[in-house]
């Protein structure tokens, strides 16, 4: 028989530790022969591991020895961190190494070798990476790809010199970017003029790919004030003495994003591009032949949306090299949805579904007959999966058209000692505002042997993810079961600005930011209210970084929320911006709210710290000390007037941590002070231990 405990009191295994270690996600997989590689956040030694498997047979094996952090920090976000060559003796690795950020190479038997090795003569066979790149601070790099004739890989290079004064404190003006080329034998690494220029044209610059013949490279690039997801140029030019020349933009423009640009193998380019509203599938074709002059003649084809669908097909271009597609020569692998995706494989004639059951795609990477990418769906966390394109007969043509063969996971996971506990996310819908939808993901309260008394509602934690140009997923998420399994219900909201809707969903943020992701993120509230899903008087708001800004201007303009959890929040909009963030957003705000001086009062009417007097809810606020992106002034100043206020709050600063979370304790602190919050405002005792 269930016990009758009140929501919010639930006793429940999962505690903050328990969360915590599991607050690390994967991301860019890649394929190396029978081989899946993909990286792994440790939360436990705050570091990205490189790992590999086959077939999912085995546990994960890392590629590096311990203390190797494969991650880079251009854009301020990172950008994929590492390229594999493979070989049937040794793999080639090149990556990025986040403590100093040089590129490395490394000697990487296959995994069968590496395990004979081991066996052998009881040493390790990890590899010894070597640099490739000189020291130099504020210099990154992204993106690799093995240059066309295969001495040198080819990738983006952002560079930050120091101010000299506070007339040059403007990152944007010190900042730039361009594609060079790093010789293979290491030779740059002590002489930095071995780097060598391949293209510059923009002041933000994504996906360097050469074509398959060699004779051209292909680009995206775009200049401030606009974002990625606003306008992108797809860029192509010659290749003449490994330099491009004659670079011309064949896509994008004006008010058209192309976040991801891939050649075929029989020289096509593929590209994302929202012409209609929607990121969709096109294809541009170049002329055949050699110029008088050497170039490539017969210039590009108009681009021709080949697949078109009111669906979304890409994303945002937070990170440099993002990929949401991959042509193959059986077709292309994409990725297509509202709020719940497909994947599916385009023969150029018909869709062929390949992942049944699985509703979250990212990070789409493929190589011969195979895909690999980052999945999940609501019954199951997010996943490296691998998908073999040609069936499971060994000896059909290689040719013939065969079905895909069933999915498998490269690092599946082991027993899941919470399910019980965990709570199964549901994809919904609230009125909005003036007519308009928001679309949102539901955690219900979940546990084996507990219910509520009849008639009480559970408490509501609305949740605000960040960018805002920035998606929920509807995956079971251990940090919201958390809450769920003591009788909390989650709400994490995709207000209007949010990606995977279209670009009149996240254009609705345009010069409204504070406005409309409040007015959203009630309409949320209230909804569940009205259902009889969520107590409105113990209905509390939390995010972080655009989310932790939404969580303030809430508590700042209306009296839904009993309580805020802010993370690495924006407080004062008209002070972040130029020199007091990083280039990549500091002129994000121009979009968001308007343009400096002109639109100075609509930046004071949002500013959250400007009506820090109107707070009445009790917070908690939660910062890096080194965040870079948003600086601990932004969270102090609204804490010190709370403070003086003497309302009821929690400020935690965690050394050594930056935008974002990576140490489990920062994170376990932090929900253990969400959840002194939480008994604090809602009547309630919520113990996490």
């Amino acid at each position: 028989m269930a016990q009758v405990r009140s929501y919010g009191e639930w006793p429940s295994p999962i505690t903050a530790e328990a969360a915590a270690a599991q607050s690390g996600g994967r991301n860019w997989p890649a394929v190396v022969g029978p081989e899946t590689w993909w990286c792994g956040a440790d939360p436990a030694s705050a570091t990205v591991r490189l790992l590999r498997s086959v077939d999912g047979a085995a546990e994960p094996v890392p590629v590096l020895g311990a203390g190797w952090s494969v991650r880079n920090l251009v854009q301020g976000y990172g950008g994929r961190p590492y390229l594999v060559v493979p070989g049937r003796q040794r793999h080639t690795l090149v990556f990025t190494e986040h403590r100093d950020q040089r590129l490395y190479r490394a000697s990487v038997l296959p995994l069968g070798a590496t395990e004979a090795a081991d066996a052998g003569d009881g040493a390790s066979a990890r590899p010894e990476p070597a640099p490739l790149t000189p020291v130099a601070d504020g210099t990154w790099y992204a993106d690799p790809v093995l240059g066309p004739d295969g001495t040198e890989v080819w990738c983006v290079r952002e560079t930050t010199r120091s101010a000299t004064g506070p007339d040059d404190a403007d990152p944007a003006g010190r900042t730039s970017r361009d594609l060079v080329a790093v010789p293979l034998d290491g030779s740059a690494a002590e002489d930095g003029s071995r780097l060598r220029t391949v293209a510059r044209s923009h002041h933000f610059l994504s996906g360097v790919r050469p074509s398959p013949d060699g004779r051209r490279l292909a680009w995206i690039g775009w200049d401030h004030p606009r974002m990625p997801w606003e306008t992108t140029d797809l860029m192509v030019a010659d290749l003449v003495d490994g330099v491009a020349v004659d670079p011309r933009r064949v896509l994008g423009g004006g008010d058209v994003s192309v976040p991801q640009a891939e050649w075929a193998d029989d020289g096509a380019l593929y590209a994302m591009a929202d012409p209609d509203g929607w990121w969709n599938l096109h294809r541009i074709t170049f002329g055949s032949g050699a110029d008088a002059d050497g170039g490539t003649g017969g210039g590009a084809d108009k681009p021709e949306c080949v697949l078109p669908m009111p669906r979304e097909c890409a994303g945002p271009l937070w990170q440099v090299g993002g990929r949401w597609f991959a042509p193959t020569r059986h077709g292309v692998v994409l990725r297509h949805g509202v709020g719940e995706q497909r994947l599916e494989l385009w023969d150029g004639s018909q869709l062929r579904g390949l992942a049944e059951g699985w509703t979250e795609f990212g990070d789409v990477s493929a190589e011969g007959d195979h895909v690999v990418l980052i999945a999940g769906s609501p019954t199951r966390g997010r996943t490296v999966l691998r998908i073999p394109l040609t069936g499971p007969d060994p000896d059909a043509d290689a040719d013939s058209d065969t079905t895909p063969g069933a999915p498998v996971e490269c690092d599946p996971a082991p027993a899941d000692p919470f399910a019980a506990w965990r709570s199964t996310p549901e994809r919904r819908i609230a009125p909005g505002p003036h007519g308009r939808e928001v679309h949102y993901v539901y955690y219900p309260p979940a546990h084996l042997d507990c219910a509520a008394p009849e008639g009480e509602r559970p408490p509501l934690l609305v949740h605000v993810h960040g960018g805002p140009t920035s998606a929920t997923s509807a995956t079971p998420n251990l940090e919201f079961s958390l809450f769920c399994s003591r009788g909390f219900a989650v709400a994490s909201v995709d207000y209007g600005g949010s990606t995977g809707y279209g670009r009149e969903y996240r254009e609705r943020l345009h010069h409204t930011w504070g406005v409309v992701d409040v007015e959203d993120s009630v309409a949320v509230a209230a909804d569940l209210a009205a259902l009889g899903l969520a107590d409105p008087a113990r209905t509390a708001i939390r995010g972080g970084s655009a989310g932790g800004w939404t969580t303030l201007a809430a508590l700042t303009s209306v009296d839904a929320f009993c309580a805020g959890a802010v993370y690495y929040p924006i407080s004062s909009p008209e002070e972040w911006t130029y020199d007091q963030t990083h280039d990549f957003e500091s002129r994000y705000l121009d979009s968001l709210i308007g343009e400096l001086p002109r639109d100075l009062e609509r930046y004071r009417s949002v500013s959250p710290l400007g009506h820090a007097d109107r707070i009445s809810s009790p917070m908690v606020v939660l910062q890096g000390a080194d965040d870079f992106i948003c600086r601990p002034d932004q969270a102090e100043r609204i804490v010190a007037v709370v403070a003086e206020r003497g309302l009821w709050h929690r400020y935690l600063l965690f050394a050594g941590e930056g935008h974002g979370f990576r140490m489990s304790e920062s994170v376990s602190r932090s929900l253990r002070a969400e959840a002194e919050l939480y008994s604090h405002t809602m009547g309630i005792t919520v113990t996490l231990d």
